[in-house]
């Protein structure tokens, strides 16, 4: 299996899905360049107050990735600790999809303002997916 080259400059040569797999990880490694570090340069869960290891943490889509208009949005995603982003993710919750996504959603509505909340919860719901220019315009703005 060869190795994806996240730096590479020759992204027509790319499969839609690598191009796809670079934006995500340069979208991830913005991100975490922004992250809050505390001791053993972990990150803190917004969701479960837990510190955890950059491999132990997740880029969250509140709107589900596959959602053009939120897929790489700063408001949209957010570090969330793998157990809650999968695991929690699992666990019903009445009115909404998961623990998971009733958390996530209590916790937006502290951290973002409300204008930017309604905004993301009024974002249409059109399932998209990505054309190689898009992915390439994503790589652009967050390889920097």
């Amino acid at each position: 299996m060869n190795r994806l080259d996240y730096n590479t400059d020759d992204l027509d040569s790319l499969k839609i899905s690598e191009i796809k797999r670079i934006a995500e990880y340069w979208f991830r490694q913005h991100i975490l360049s922004k992250a809050e570090r505390g001791y053993g340069n972990k990150i803190k869960c917004p969701l479960t107050g837990v510190w955890c290891k950059e491999s132990d943490i997740q880029v969250a889509h509140f709107r589900d990735r596959n959602h053009l208009d939120t897929a790489f949005d700063l408001d949209n995603c957010n570090l969330i600790s793998k157990n809650s982003n999968v695991w929690d993710a699992k666990v019903p919750h009445e009115g909404y999809k998961s623990l998971h996504h009733y958390q996530y959603e209590m916790w937006l509505r502290t951290f973002l303002s409300e204008e930017k909340m309604e905004k993301l919860l009024d974002t249409t719901r059109n399932f998209t997916i990505f054309a190689r220019e898009q992915y390439k315009k994503v790589i652009d703005e967050y390889r920097k």
